[in-house]
């Protein structure tokens, strides 16, 4: 019943894909949409079978249970609680009749994570509680972000446009981790969603608006560290848009000052300090216990000498390790090897670049300084090497954008 239910969402959705304007106008021929999902979902289907065989299920399908567990609370408790559980905010002291749910449930009071426990919760009407059917229906979600991205930065990159779908879909750790089951695919479209929101902003119309604000909402359950990486950089992007010249200045100062605004506010209040969140993550990953992926991370301490201090180390760990001679596993030496390629082909490009004297566009600051930034935020306070391969999954991604930007594509396309 599972695959007979898998084939018949798939195919609807593939027919909804062939009927809508948004995919028939980015330029892209609706059979490689169909393909594209079609891809993520198989994935997404991977992912949960690895899970599912080598971490006991994991937290792709702790939500899934979670969220079926919610559904049988129509059945068992009412439709109210239901709707209550699905809707209302996750905060405690909870709300009246869901005290029992909140004291066994895990993830209550965490609103990240428990946004795919109402996925799952709403897939669940439909699903007949099958986890490879909540795969389908959150890959929707996924390719809307990969569409959405495409449609962003297409018009930018030109006849290398096409290498944005490539990335997406061809670079290990960023297929995987966006089409299975967890808050990298969201992450995913709440970009998508911005960029698209800026990139379409002349036309000032209510979608386009729309698109940023929900980007930007997501974005904040989800990942909220990653908000606070784009502000600056979205800042310079849109500011001095129709600069050629000297954007490394734009860019630098403006991440600097950003940087020094943030631990001036973290040194004035404890309140809203950025600094402090900084410390209260590394701590709560640290407090996880340690497995053979674990490895030693000082602990970050209460004032900018701790921070700038521990950033050659979270460089190490985050953009070197693992090493692919030192891969425990074969998912380890893939990642290695992928990040070792990645990384390899940006540097030959951009000497490359200098020697040819050519001029390093906006999107390449963009995209390069979005790696650099996530994968020092993560290096600092994500130990675990398994977790922090899925962290920098939407920075792996924007290191490919900063190689497309600089492939001599006419070159390679003589050859």
């Amino acid at each position: 019943m599972q695959w007979l239910l898998v084939f018949f969402y798939s195919a609807i959705i593939c027919w909804g894909i062939s009927r809508m304007k948004f995919f028939k106008d980015s330029g892209v021929k609706i059979h490689w949409w169909i393909a594209i999902f079609l891809v993520k979902v198989l994935v997404g289907i991977l992912y949960g079978y690895i899970h599912s065989f080598s971490y006991g299920g994991g937290d792709t399908y702790y939500g899934f249970k979670q969220g079926v567990r919610i559904y049988h609370a129509i059945y068992n408790n009412g439709l109210s609680v239901y709707l209550k559980l699905v809707f209302l905010p996750c905060h405690y002291p909870a709300y009246e009749g869901l005290e029992r749910w909140a004291h066994n449930s895990i993830p209550y009071g965490d609103e990240s994570y428990y946004l795919i426990i109402r996925f799952h919760a709403l897939v669940a009407l439909i699903s007949g509680g099958y986890y490879n059917v909540h795969v389908v229906f959150f890959n929707i979600l996924s390719i809307t972000g990969v569409a959405l991205l495409y449609s962003a930065f297409k018009d930018e990159l030109k006849e290398k446009k096409f290498l944005i779908l490539a990335s997406l879909l061809l670079i290990p750790s960023v297929v995987f981790w966006t089409s299975g089951i967890h808050k990298d695919g969201l992450s995913l479209l709440g970009i998508g969603m911005i960029f698209y929101s800026i990139k379409k902003r002349i036309k000032y119309s209510g979608e386009n608006i729309i698109a940023g604000i929900l980007g930007i909402l997501l974005l904040y359950i989800v990942r909220s560290y990653i908000l606070l990486i784009l502000f600056p950089l979205v800042f310079v992007y849109i500011i001095f848009e129709k600069k050629k010249n000297k954007l490394i200045v734009f860019y630098g100062s403006t991440f600097i000052a950003f940087i020094l605004f943030i631990l001036l506010v973290s040194s004035l209040t404890t309140t809203v300090s950025p600094f402090s969140k900084l410390i209260w993550w590394q701590s709560a990953f640290k407090a996880i216990p340690a497995t053979e992926n674990t490895i030693s991370l000082p602990s970050l301490q209460p004032k900018a000498v701790s921070f700038f201090e521990i950033i050659p180390v979270s460089i190490n760990h985050s953009f070197l390790q693992p090493l692919p001679w030192k891969a425990i596993n074969f998912y380890q030496f893939v990642i290695s090897m992928q990040e070792m390629i990645l990384f390899f082909l940006l540097v030959l490009l951009i000497f490359y670049s200098i020697i040819k004297r050519q001029v390093f566009s906006h999107l390449f600051y963009l995209s390069l300084g979005y790696t650099i930034s996530l994968y020092v935020l993560l290096g600092i306070i994500v130990p675990n090497l398994g977790a922090l391969s899925r962290y920098k999954s939407t920075g792996t991604f924007f290191l490919a954008l900063a190689i497309i930007c600089l492939l001599p594509y006419e070159k390679f396309k003589n050859i």
